[in-house]
């Protein structure tokens, strides 16, 4: 389960995004890499494995097992920070598996070493 101190790293929790126009917002799952003084840093989740595909998107090899709904990606290029009250407010999901979790860091280093 999550730490009492807010959520963590490798954990899927539902985030608030608010919609462009300032009218309204979405709930979308997103995996939390890392957090700072003000807020987390999340990694968007999709389950459009059928649309544009990205070039750092990963599979979510045990999706079910960590309590998501259908197969998703986790976007690696699409990470972005939000404030951490948009977490807590639609819930926790699961925490990545650890294949899971060994495999996005590989690609995270990818994007970092360019």
């Amino acid at each position: 389960m999550t730490s009492e101190d807010g959520p963590g790293p490798w954990e899927i929790w539902h985030a608030r995004f608010d919609f462009s126009d300032g009218k309204g917002y979405k709930y979308r799952p997103v995996v939390v890499v890392g957090r700072e003084e003000d807020g987390s840093l999340v990694m968007m989740v999709t389950s459009a494995t059928n649309k544009l595909q990205l070039p750092h998107d990963y599979p979510i090899r045990h999706w079910e097992k960590v309590g998501l709904q259908k197969p998703s990606i986790a976007r690696a290029d699409r990470i972005a920070r939000i404030p951490t009250d948009y977490l807590g407010t639609a819930g926790y999901i699961g925490r990545l598996d650890e294949e899971d979790r060994a495999a996005l860091v590989v690609v995270l280093r990818e994007i970092a070493e360019g």
